[in-house]
């Protein structure tokens, strides 16, 4: 089930995905599950995923990059793995519609995270379901305005994950597709030099 109208049915997988990738509501809208490399046993802890993404704010001629994560699971599978969100949503994907496979491949026009008729998650729609993910957490707008929860809130909030992790703000940086230091403004109270 979504969390919000016209968003996605599977919103945990895009929530997870779009914070380790640190996608912004309009990557993980036009994402295509055929844009998706996993190497290695899918249900194992080496299996690593890429995703190609085509487009981005600092990518107009849609030239693409590729990133990726390897699992995260300790043990056994954990839900909040990015490598198995992401096969969770594969799968899903081919049960909930067969007819866009074709010898196990998705086709080219199948959105990674769709709507519930297998469509395109408009952008305001995933960013309403980034919102009410949010709020589920327990996480809300601040009085003030300080804190506001938007579309691309897993960007941000990703980059402070991964530096609590113990990566390089120029890593993060590199994950995150930005040219300039901005990620230094949402982590700099977590890097410790």
């Amino acid at each position: 089930m979504g969390l919000g109208q016209g968003g996605p049915p599977r919103a945990r997988n895009a929530i997870i995905t779009g914070s380790w990738w640190l996608l912004r509501e309009v990557e993980l809208s036009t994402l295509r599950a055929a844009h998706v490399d996993i190497e290695g046993n899918w249900f194992g802890s080496q299996a690593r995923v890429a995703l190609s993404l085509p487009a981005s704010k600092n990518d107009t001629a849609a030239l693409g990059v590729a990133r990726s994560h390897r699992c995260r699971c300790v043990g056994t599978v954990h839900q909040n793995c990015p490598v198995h969100a992401v096969v969770d949503q594969l799968l899903w994907l081919s049960r909930a519609f067969p007819g866009r496979f074709v010898d196990g491949v998705p086709n080219l026009d199948l959105p990674l995270f769709p709507d519930a008729a297998g469509g395109v998650v408009s952008k305001k729609a995933m960013a309403e379901t980034i919102v009410a993910a949010a709020n589920r957490l327990g996480v809300r707008d601040s009085p003030d305005g300080t804190l506001r929860i938007t579309g691309h809130s897993l960007r941000s909030t990703g980059a402070q994950g991964l530096i609590s992790i113990g990566w390089r703000p120029d890593a993060v940086q590199l994950q995150g597709r930005w040219l300039s230091g901005t990620v230094r403004r949402y982590t700099l109270s977590l890097i410790h030099i």
